[in-house]
């Protein structure tokens, strides 16, 4: 079986579920930083923006990888190879994005009791 067109369609879902993921995760991240001012809430949004680009980078490459190893490995036909894949990116991601709406919060935090 060819492992790249199914390695190339979990990519793309995974990583267009994640952008949209990542955009209510900074728009969580906005309503919780109500009340910072700018020098803390700016450093605190960043951080966190750049841990949601990790995040996805890092399950990407994830969604990236398993399809191809289902495939040879276990033998799986595409699309349960593709469905478990994305499930798994998602799963990352998506840990990985909450972790990072905390972190922001955490640098917002330290910015602020610094003062």
């Amino acid at each position: 079986m060819p492992t790249k067109t199914p390695a190339i369609v979990s990519l793309i879902i995974t990583i267009v579920l994640l952008v949209l993921g990542g955009s209510v995760v900074m728009f969580g991240l906005l309503i919780m930083l109500n009340g910072f001012n700018d020098s803390s809430g700016g450093p605190a949004l960043l951080a966190s923006l750049v841990c949601n680009i990790i995040s996805i980078i890092l399950a990407a490459i994830l969604a990236w990888r398993l399809p191809r190893w289902l495939a040879t490995k276990f033998n799986w036909t595409a699309i349960p190879a593709v469905a478990a894949s994305v499930l798994a990116g998602l799963t990352a991601g998506g840990i990985l994005q909450f972790i990072s709406m905390f972190i922001g919060m955490i640098v917002a935090d330290a910015i602020w009791n610094a003062r």
